[in-house]
């Protein structure tokens, strides 16, 4: 049985701790302590917890001192800047970590944790969970087999309006950064965050990690509220040479939609959250994806397993979470974050305040058949993308972005390559 630990119950903690209460019910865990800053307003689960013997502390460095060595997994379902420096606490602290996605907002964290897991021999896995359905380990499967044929392209799509109350949940919603750490929250890096990285992850198969050769991207706020994007669309070419394509909004006109499509020589597979459809020559399949609580299971399953020792199913690792957060760096060392001027911009008031593009609708759908980014035709403000190439790529430039560019949470004074950026593309 391990002995864990959490640092959050609220917002996304919420699910971190359900999912605990239900582990614990199974008798696969003990929550020994929790780490709760808002105890009067979370005070039903705090009496809970102490119930049934979890210590509460109030700062995670007293929980972590005080349990030092006696913890086997640490869940951190916290703010981006502090997923970095909470993990390598936990780790020095003699326990594994598990963090949300995205693992962190820039690669020189990532690569900060990845040198504690190797001085201390703990481990960090990130909260991909889409990752791990078995569903998708098939896909990958058949999209690298004779019988699939060589990929062509790879097409993502999410477009979720978010409203202005999206906004107002937290300090660092929409925000470049937060207390000098790069935030560079988006759809792209957050709520979208699990299907760019799926859409990466298919340009390789099963139990390998994707290299990507060059990213160029187009990133736009529509909201004149936020620092950082409401918008990106990243063209992303794999060390293979296949194109992936992902367009992120916040700001639809109307559409809702989110689907990844992969085309090969011999037909296509088209993943959506309900199911998965195989089209192979004259056959044409629909099966349907793992999800919810399932899902959820299917991942603690694999993250209990590699606390013990033992290889079972699928869960993401930093090296699997570093594709992700690579290919988001370099879309910000591509694009600077243009405002969108007014006359492009319509406000909707249903129930709550949300903006849109106008025209958006019609030509994101068009990009994303096309697996191109948006034409400067129908959007002339935007900017000729830089190509950013990813060889030697290990520390994110930020000299693109309004704002000073600062380090990661851990990285200040850190050397790194920031990569070749070529000269704008056509």
């Amino acid at each position: 049985m391990l002995n864990t630990a959490i640092i959050g119950i609220s917002g996304w903690g919420r699910i971190h701790y359900e999912d605990l209460l239900r582990r614990r019910e199974r008798g696969d865990i003990r929550i020994c302590a929790a780490t709760v800053i808002n105890q009067a307003e979370e005070a039903e689960k705090c009496a809970f917890l102490q119930s049934i013997g979890c210590r509460i502390f109030d700062s995670h460095q007293a929980m972590l001192s005080e349990f030092g060595g006696k913890l086997d997994l640490c869940f951190i379902p916290t703010g981006i800047d502090l997923h970095a420096p909470m993990a390598i606490e936990a780790m020095r602290a003699g326990a594994n970590a598990f963090i949300e996605k995205p693992a962190a907002a820039v690669i020189e964290d990532i690569a900060a944790m990845q040198a504690v897991e190797r001085e201390t021999g703990k481990h960090v896995w990130v909260g991909f969970q889409i990752a791990c359905q078995p569903e998708v380990r098939r896909m990958r499967a058949l999209c690298h087999s004779p019988e699939f044929g060589a990929i062509r392209r790879i097409r993502g799509i999410g477009l979720a309006p978010r409203t202005d109350s999206y906004y107002r949940r937290n300090l660092w919603a929409g925000k470049l950064r937060k207390n000098g750490a790069w935030i560079l929250d988006s759809p792209y890096n957050n709520a979208l965050a699990h299907y760019l990285h799926l859409a990466l992850l298919f340009a390789a198969a099963p139990g390998e990690i994707p290299e990507f050769r060059s990213v160029k991207a187009q990133l736009f706020r529509v909201n004149p509220n936020l620092e950082c994007a409401d918008n990106g669309c990243i063209l992303a070419v794999s060390g293979q040479g296949i194109p992936v394509s992902f367009h992120a909004s916040h700001t639809p006109e109307k559409l809702n939609d989110l689907r990844i499509v992969i085309d090969g020589e011999h037909g296509s597979v088209e993943w959506t959250f309900p199911g998965t459809t195989y089209r192979i020559g004259e056959e044409c399949v629909t099966l349907t994806n793992t999800g919810g609580t399932e899902l959820r299971d299917l991942m603690l399953d694999a993250l209990f397993a590699r606390c013990t020792g033992r290889m079972q199913g699928d869960c993401c690792d930093l090296e699997c979470a570093a594709v992700h957060t690579r290919v988001v760096n370099a879309a910000h060392d591509s694009s600077p974050v243009m405002e969108v001027p007014a006359g492009y911009v319509e406000e909707y008031r249903d129930e709550e305040l949300r903006w849109g593009l106008k025209g958006f609708d019609g030509e994101c759908s068009a990009a994303w058949r096309e697996g191109r980014l948006l034409s400067r035709r129908v959007y002339p403000w935007l900017p000729e993308p830089a190509e950013v190439f990813l060889e030697g790529y290990r520390r994110f430039g930020g000299s693109l972005l309004r704002q000073a560019p600062v380090t990661g949470s851990l990285s200040a004074g850190r050397e790194g390559n920031a990569g070749r950026i070529a000269a704008p593309c056509a």
